[in-house]
């Protein structure tokens, strides 16, 4: 028996180096594909004719990459799909289909949010998800942050908050932009995404 414990110790603890070794492996994976994503969007920003940010200095900032907040969210798709209005930045009103709703965990907690369809402008057809949280108006912008979504008739989806952007309203107030109601609000701080400059 005696022989035996230290054999059965050192296997305990190896397999606890072995599962440290992966988990730092994966969030330096994880980090750069992060890091390569904000890369491109900021290529985007500061290149291109319709962003605000077109030959900008402004600077964007971000939370630290945290993989705790990238989560697979169940899709379901609403069979009596309803139109909405969602009031935006400029004091309009934009309307959406009512598409789907993704349901998922986020630490304790479950949540079930809407996804919407653009049915009018430049973006019709696409897909719309955003959201506030406890973040708002301190370190994030009041006004809730988006994600892009895509799927067709997946069942699941990635939903990565490391991925959440601010609307073009955050640079520019000439934009329009849509505005979460409390319908989008998660009840935590999402402490992920893009950050509000000050």
């Amino acid at each position: 028996m005696k022989g035996i414990l230290p054999i059965i110790l050192l296997s305990i603890l190896l397999s606890i180096l072995y599962y440290l070794y992966n988990s730092n492996q994966e969030y330096k994976e994880y980090s750069k594909n992060i890091q390569e994503f904000r890369e491109n969007r900021e290529k985007y920003l500061y290149k291109s004719s319709g962003s605000p940010l077109k030959d900008s200095d402004y600077v964007v900032e971000y939370y630290e990459p945290n993989i705790n907040f990238k989560v697979i969210a169940r899709v379901s798709q609403k069979i009596d799909i309803d139109t909405i209005s969602m009031a935006t930045s400029t004091g309009n009103t934009e309307r959406f289909l009512d598409f789907a709703s993704l349901d998922f965990r986020l630490g304790r907690s479950e949540f079930s949010m809407p996804v919407y369809k653009y049915i009018e402008g430049e973006n019709k057809g696409k897909l719309f998800f955003c959201f506030l949280d406890k973040t708002n108006a301190n370190s994030t912008y009041e006004g809730g942050r988006y994600i892009d979504v895509d799927f067709e008739n997946a069942k699941r989806i990635e939903l990565d908050f490391n991925k959440s952007y601010n609307p073009y309203c955050v640079y520019n107030l000439e934009y329009s932009c849509p505005l979460p109601s409390n319908e989008n609000y998660i009840n935590l701080e999402i402490k992920a995404g893009e950050k509000i400059s000050k």
